[in-house]
């Protein structure tokens, strides 16, 4: 089972590796996975989707058919390694959730 535990919405930069490929506008919904089961230990697991509009030239849609692991650096100092999911700026995680460098 998973709950929605925030929203952030900002903007950032997006990197791929150390290059900075431009800034965008993200608005994010992060969802905590958790166990139905009383009593069972769960490890925290966080899963992160949203969408990300351009704010400098970046061609979402080239990101999303290269399948390019991307990272978004957030305006809280946060970091979320993400995939598009489509070319209309839609993302998700990668594994990491939002985490601090």
């Amino acid at each position: 089972m998973q709950r929605l535990i925030e929203q952030p919405a900002d903007d950032g930069d997006v990197l791929e590796g150390r290059t900075r490929l431009g800034r965008v506008h993200y608005h994010l919904s992060v969802y905590q996975h958790f166990s139905e089961a009383e009593h069972e230990a769960v490890p925290a697991f966080l899963e992160v989707e949203g969408h990300i509009t351009p704010l400098d030239d970046l061609d979402l849609a080239a990101f999303h058919r290269r399948r390019a692991e991307l990272t978004l650096n957030l305006a809280d100092g946060r970091v979320l390694e993400f995939l598009i999911a489509n070319g209309e700026g839609a993302i998700r995680s990668t594994g990491r959730g939002l985490y601090r460098r």
